[in-house]
């Protein structure tokens, strides 16, 4: 029987009473924004909270649907330039938002801590964690491939590939029925050979999960989509067309266009065309015979004079 996956995100998540009265950051945010910023960053840090618990996937894209969700007439321009400050004064963490796309910081992550460290089971992305592990003891940091495919294989097996000897993870009972051979979930191996010979490389967090999950379905082989990428980076080095992102060109399967790899052209060879047959030139006697008159034959004078009587006939 599968296990169910561990909760995420949170329910709750503490904030200090005193945000207001000893946290510079929120005072710089009210002082350049107001409470509409800070508003936009509430909104952004309970979006963390309620989905992964410790982190927001989001990119200036989406400006507009946060607005949008937010309401109360506040503009995508207005949530652009709140987010980018937030991000100026460490209230997100820049080096993460700039390379993976999520918005945390130690503060959101302390207080997801401070709830899951209860739990039989802590387990988070390293590349995105900030906490030092003398804060966070007993968590579980795995790398975003490790944790993509450890969490597939937890939906598909009832498993979780948990390092050994952990002991804040729940013992699996064997199961009294004949063991059954189980499929080998594949795992992520060549995302950064694949990252590499892609043309455009932005959302890179994105690209990375879709990646993790098409090898992790097992819908394509590692080595295609890296051969996929090649060729795709060529045709739009030949082509000028404007590309994918990263994450379309998986997730949308435009990478199934660029599968084969190509072979060299070899140039065509340019054939000669057949000699035709020439018919042979008929001879004065046959000529003669067939009622022609073989002018090839007849001197300057003898011609001169066959045209000087053929014109008197007409005359």
């Amino acid at each position: 029987m599968a296990g169910r996956p561990p909760k995420k995100g949170i329910d709750y998540a503490g904030w200090s009473v005193s945000i207001f009265d000893n946290d510079t950051k929120i005072d710089k945010l009210l002082d350049a924004h107001g409470w509409c910023g800070f508003g936009i960053y509430f909104y952004l840090c309970q979006r963390a909270y309620g989905g992964e618990g410790y982190f927001y996937q989001w990119g200036y894209d989406d400006c507009a649907s946060t607005s949008r969700k937010m309401g109360g007439g506040i503009g995508s321009g207005t949530v652009r330039e709140a987010v980018g400050y937030c991000l100026q004064i460490g209230l997100f963490d820049q080096g993460l938002f700039d390379r993976w796309g999520v918005l945390t910081s130690r503060g959101i992550q302390r207080r997801y801590w401070e709830v899951v460290k209860a739990r039989d089971v802590r387990t988070v992305i390293s590349d995105y964690w900030l906490l030092q592990d003398e804060e966070c003891k007993g968590l579980i940091k795995l790398p975003l491939n490790m944790y993509l495919s450890d969490r597939n294989a937890d939906y598909q097996t009832g498993k979780a590939n948990f390092p050994a000897g952990n002991s804040n993870f729940p013992t699996q009972k064997e199961s009294k029925v004949k063991k059954r051979k189980e499929k080998e979930i594949p795992r992520a191996n060549r995302f950064e050979d694949f990252w590499s010979a892609y043309p455009n490389q932005q959302r890179r967090h994105l690209a990375e999960k879709a990646y993790c999950d098409l090898i992790i379905s097992g819908t394509v082989k590692e080595d295609d989509l890296v051969v996929a990428a090649q060729n795709y980076a060529d045709h739009v080095k030949e082509s000028g067309d404007k590309m994918f992102l990263p994450n379309n060109f998986l997730e949308k399967c435009v990478f199934e266009d660029y599968l084969e790899i190509k072979e060299p052209e070899i140039p065509k060879m340019i054939e000669t065309p057949p000699e035709l047959e020439e018919e042979p030139e008929p001879d004065a006697e046959q000529l003669a015979a067939e009622g022609w008159i073989d002018f090839r034959s007849m001197s300057d004078e003898e011609l001169e004079k066959y045209m000087r009587e053929a014109a008197g006939n007409y005359v």
